[in-house]
């Protein structure tokens, strides 16, 4: 007992010893103004975000209404600055030279998928992302709206329930979003997998890295400990890594029956066919490793169980707080000759042509990515000293752009309270607002590259709902809030769900 005692005191001392000597060593904060930072955790415990008092967002409004567009705020050890103004995002995703993805975007994520194109920068990301990004544009992934319906619809049959209240909507959202990632990324079911075993290891999985993430206030080899010591991630990871491992052999297996002139169709293909072990970033084409491969399955894996189901869940609060809105939504389809009903059988064959020509569904589903804080900020690194708004930004510091401050700002946003769910504002003052007023998927060469695959999902998915005669009703337990995991969720979710008579 007396060394394990002696063991904690010293570790606590080389942690406060850490942090005082980084703090000093720190590069200054610029001259911007800024909340005080507390020793080791910086701005994390005061604003209430550590404490889940308040989520990321509504801290970086609050100290934009205290401290302007400009400020500093303190990640642990780390002076970000942060910038919330629609100038300062149009110049630092324009400045591709300058400023590059930060890692405190994720932070410690290399730790869970270290060769994952999320985490890279210069050539290693070029070399990522000729084989990913091709794979996630709108003109591969429109090709799969019926997979996407037919996902829907096995969310609809399996999920909804008439007339009861469902308080576990989050949870579902997630296993539709993964089950159309499954089939578009990697032509695998996993809703045959979705058994209760697999949600906790996801959801496990999700747990440790948000912990992680916060992590990155102190020495990364305490990060480095904390999973090595964790069974349940140690449990998880090798989970996860073992149904990666048959998802990749089910495509091999593919690839090999079907011989060499079956071209890639989808990400699974696409990153079997690029596996060279020799790869390497003096070659921008030379294909990926067969780890980098296994860690961009897990990264899609990741982002198919979160975040595309984080804009799901935001969607059906929405709607069930505004029933006129789910109303002139099925008027627009039943216009367009997208009859009404809970028949799978005789529902129309959704297409490009019918998606497009839904203008009232495509709003509210801009409505929904300009409120719904998915990814709420994102953040870049400067590679060289420069000057932001007369503000000096020296090379190496981290740069925080506001994201859903600027989606909200009535500068520009016009029509009525901008924070409020309108999509009738693209009718009016909206119409043509700034592209940057809308930052849903980030920007510049760093946004999203799953944004296409994303804004689809989100619209086909939501059509079918209405096109089926789903109709969500709001109770007095539905209050929403913030809940911060790796996304924003709703927080209190009680929806009644009910069907429409056929028309």
């Amino acid at each position: 007992m007396a060394l394990l005692l002696a063991f904690g005191i010293a570790l606590f001392i080389l942690i406060i010893s850490y942090v005082y000597f980084k703090r000093q060593l720190c590069q200054k904060t610029n001259g911007l103004p800024g909340p005080k930072p507390q020793i080791l955790f910086g701005n994390l415990i005061n604003s209430g975000i550590l404490t889940g008092k308040k989520s990321f967002h509504e801290v970086m409004h609050q100290y934009q209404q205290e401290y302007g567009d400009k400020f500093v705020f303190w990640f642990g050890t780390y002076p970000i600055l942060v910038f919330c103004s629609l100038e300062h995002a149009k110049a630092i995703f324009a400045d591709r030279h300058t400023f590059e993805q930060s890692p405190l975007f994720l932070p410690n994520f290399e730790l869970f998928c270290p060769h994952s194109i999320v985490t890279f920068s210069g050539s290693k990301w070029k070399r990522h992302a000729r084989v990913m990004m091709p794979m996630f544009k709108r003109a591969k992934v429109i090709q799969h709206l019926d997979v996407i319906a037919e996902c829907a619809d096995r969310f609809i049959d399996q999920c909804l329930i008439a007339d009861q209240v469902h308080t576990n909507l989050v949870r579902q959202c997630q296993t539709v979003t993964m089950n159309v990632i499954g089939f578009i990324a990697f032509d695998y079911d996993l809703g045959a997998e979705m058994n209760s075993k697999t949600k906790v290891m996801f959801e496990d999985f999700i747990s440790v890295v948000v912990n992680v993430m916060f992590f990155s206030s102190l020495p990364q080899w305490v990060a480095k400990l904390y999973l090595k010591l964790n069974w349940k991630y140690q449990k998880t990871n090798r989970f996860l890594r073992e149904l990666m491992e048959n998802i990749v052999e089910q495509e091999q297996n593919n690839q090999d029956k079907a011989g060499e002139q079956e071209r890639p169709k989808n990400l699974i293909s696409s990153l079997v066919s690029s596996l060279n072990e020799q790869a390497n970033d003096e070659q921008v084409s030379s294909g990926l490793t067969r780890a980098e491969m296994f860690d961009e399955v897990l990264t899609a894996l990741v982002a198919g169980f979160e975040t595309t189901a984080t804009g799901l869940a935001w969607a059906i609060f929405f709607l069930s707080k505004n029933p006129h809105v789910q109303k002139r939504m099925k008027d627009e389809l039943y216009q367009n000759d997208l009859l009404i009903t809970d028949d799978v059988q005789s529902l129309p064959t959704l297409t490009k042509e019918k998606i497009d020509a839904l203008v009232y569904c495509e709003f509210v589903i801009k409505e929904v990515l300009r409120l719904a804080p998915i990814a709420s900020v994102t953040t870049r690194i400067a590679l060289q000293d420069t000057v932001v708004d007369n503000t000096p930004v020296r090379r190496g510091q981290t740069v925080l752009i506001g994201m859903n401050n600027i989606n909200t700002d009535a500068r520009y946003w016009h029509h009525d309270d901008p924070k409020r769910f309108i999509p009738e504002r693209y009718l009016h003052e909206d119409k043509d607002h700034h592209p940057s007023a809308l930052l849903a998927f980030g920007g510049g060469h760093r946004a999203c590259i799953g944004q296409d695959l994303a804004w689809l999902e989100l619209k086909v998915v939501i059509i079918r709902l209405m096109q089926r005669g789903v109709t969500f009703e709001d109770t007095p337990e539905n209050t929403g809030g913030y809940e911060e995991r790796l996304t924003c969720f709703p927080k209190k979710m009680a929806i009644r769900v009910r069907f429409d008579r056929a028309r």
